[in-house]
């Protein structure tokens, strides 16, 4: 907490406060990639619909009362923390949260209903962590710490790429890849491997030609990237 990589502090109305986290957060944590079979599995760290609803959350039903304190979103290298003003409001506790609806900022909440920015009410404590679950992620906590609630989505740490299995991917097969391109890419990919011209001739015994229209193909479809020029020029993943 004594040292940022990056901070930002938001203002405007809540539907772009909500966006603008949304979009934070993205920017400041991990995305991976997995070729499987014949798909490229994009993974990111956390589900962003889980976080964004936490955020819809929390500035639905913060204490607006509480006018010294503001809502936070931290993100730490193993988790991210979504922190509100306000403790539960009476006649809601932590153990019965699911299903419960206690607007303490009812105009407010009943607004971004309205426009789709939360989900049916009641709903938002289930949403988040069926979201983490789905993710192969651990359920949300839900505490309070203080005179402030907090959720805290841990992330998969080293394990990113084990979140591979629940996700939906990009068929390569279907964007025109062949065998070859496949194989390169999950090399690439998979094992961090990088090609030239000649190593791509020499793993898949074909001529310059088809080596470099294949690699070619790999950078024009935004699957891999070019590093060098004339002779030193290698492709790696995007």
């Amino acid at each position: 907490m004594t040292e940022f990589i990056d901070r930002a502090t938001l203002e405007g109305s809540l539907p772009e406060l909500i966006d603008d986290t949304e979009l934070f957060v993205r920017k400041n944590t991990r995305a991976a990639a997995k070729v499987i079979d014949f798909e490229r599995i994009n993974i990111p760290e956390y589900p962003y619909a889980a976080i964004r609803e936490a955020v819809a959350n929390a500035v639905a039903h913060r204490d607006y009362s509480f006018s010294s304190a503001v809502v936070r979103v931290m993100i730490f290298d193993d988790r991210v923390e979504v922190e509100s003003p306000g403790r539960l409001p009476k006649g809601v506790d932590i153990k019965h949260l699911e299903g419960r609806h206690v607007p303490r900022n009812e105009t407010i909440a009943q607004l971004l209903y309205d426009i789709g920015y939360i989900e049916k009410f009641g709903t938002g404590i289930r949403r988040m962590r069926e979201e983490m679950r789905a993710h192969g992620l651990q359920e949300p906590l839900f505490r309070e710490d203080g005179e402030f609630f907090k959720v805290t989505f841990y992330g998969p740490g080293e394990k990113i790429l084990d979140l591979a299995k629940p996700q939906r991917g990009v068929d390569l097969k279907e964007m025109g890849l062949n065998d070859r391109q496949i194989e390169a890419l999950r090399l690439m990919i998979n094992e961090k491997q990088i090609f030239t011209n000649r190593r791509y001739r020499n793993v898949f015994k074909v001529t310059n030609k088809t080596a470099a229209t294949d690699l070619n193909f790999l950078v024009k479809k935004g699957m891999a990237q070019v590093k060098g020029r004339g002779r030193s020029v290698e492709y790696l993943a995007k």
